[in-house]
């Protein structure tokens, strides 16, 4: 059975839409095409075995983006899949339109975009509230209409409805993608200062103020850098931050591919997740822990009920006052005068991801989900080849 998984704000290396869920549906038997947003600067290798790779129409624009609906309904069509995989809100009334039509569609978030869409101040201040409660109620209404919805987190899977499951961003233990990240961690000189590395989006809601006066404060006992990695999505946070003292300490190497990132961490001392609780950011799985533990890597991570329900237990981090500098630089003063302590800690992890909690486990849901919808579609598929 053909698959389209189309996913047109995401790029095509995307962890969750490509590495994880396109990969495992290929793998499963499925024939798949993702439809994705082309990074200019990552290489379009189109064919992963029975998983193909294809750009959607480039935007310059959020209101391009719109426009240029009709032009993706078409694209989605010309696959001529039975099952269509939508990823985030910008693709619901698409899926509206695709069920009219007679396809078996999925609906997945990766968010609480009900609480996302209020920190959006490129949204008027006036409508962030009336959108979010939109969208809120197009997905609830989707998960009714359409075939299954996924979220990866519980409480927007109820808002979703019975159809709905949760499938959570479990880190990758074993496969293609870890074997590169340790040959690329072959080519990054072992630093002299300890390392510490965040990688994901960079902005004030992501605690980049609070690392950056950390190291500060860190630099009057011992040398110590950050490698700070990913899109900037806050500028003015961004040019507030380069401003402060403890930025002289900070090694800013912007967006990379996966697995360059990972080399990264492979490399680093500790891993900083220490985002502020803003928006739905307490209630998110703790996808960067999971990452930070898969290479060894003892975690510095805000100090979410959530997050330390979820990994508290392993011991393979501490858990700070995400608003506290000072807290989080004398936590990374432990780590720095505790190496044992840090490489017992950052074992612990690592075994817990390889053999408790991963992808190749989390995954078995989503492989059941395709399954269930495949055999409702087996006696319309037999009737119409009848």
């Amino acid at each position: 059975m053909k698959v389209c998984i189309f996913a047109p704000v995401h790029v095509h290396t995307d962890v969750r839409v490509f590495q994880k869920e396109a990969k495992a549906i290929a793998t499963a038997g499925y024939s798949v095409v993702l439809l994705a947003r082309v990074a200019e600067d990552q290489p379009l290798e189109r064919a992963y075995g029975r998983l193909t790779i294809e750009g959607v129409p480039r935007y310059k624009n959020r209101l391009q983006r719109f426009l240029l609906q009709p032009v993706m309904l078409m694209k989605i069509l010309q696959t001529r899949a039975a099952i269509v995989h939508l990823h985030n809100p910008d693709t619901l009334l698409l899926g509206f339109f695709l069920k009219l039509l007679g396809k078996t569609v999925i609906y997945d978030t990766h968010e609480d975009f009900t609480q996302r869409i209020l920190m959006r101040e490129w949204i008027p201040g006036v409508l962030r509230s009336f959108t979010a409660k939109a969208v809120g109620k197009l997905e609830a209404w989707a998960g009714r209409v359409f075939d299954a919805a996924i979220a990866t987190q519980a409480n927007v899977a109820e808002r979703m409805g019975q159809k709905s499951v949760v499938i959570e961003n479990a880190p990758i233990s074993t496969g293609e993608l870890i074997e590169r990240a340790y040959a690329y961690a072959l080519a990054i000189p072992k630093q002299q200062e300890f390392r510490v590395v965040y990688a994901g989006t960079i902005g004030r809601s992501r605690g980049l103020l609070q690392m950056v006066m950390a190291l500060e404060y860190v630099n009057q006992l011992f040398p110590a850098r950050l490698w700070l990695i990913g899109p900037v999505h806050d500028p003015q946070g961004l040019k507030e931050a380069r401003a402060r003292a403890g930025w002289m300490y900070v090694d800013e190497l912007g967006s990379m591919p996966q697995e360059r990132a990972f080399a990264h961490m492979i490399r680093a001392d500790a891993g900083l997740i220490a985002i502020r609780d803003i928006g739905d950011h307490a209630k998110t799985s703790p996808n960067k822990i999971f990452e930070y533990m898969r290479f060894g890597l003892p975690f510095i991570a805000s100090d979410f009920a959530v997050w330390k329900e979820k990994v508290g237990h392993v011991g393979a981090g501490v858990f700070v006052d995400e608003n506290d500098p000072l807290e989080i630089a004398q936590v990374i003063t432990l780590l720095h005068d505790l190496p044992q302590l840090a490489r017992e800690m950052g074992e612990r992890g690592r075994q817990f991801t390889l053999n408790e909690y991963n992808w190749e486990k989390e995954s078995e849901k989503l492989v059941s989900l395709y399954r269930s919808l495949s055999k409702a579609d087996q006696p319309l598929a037999r009737g119409v080849a009848q």
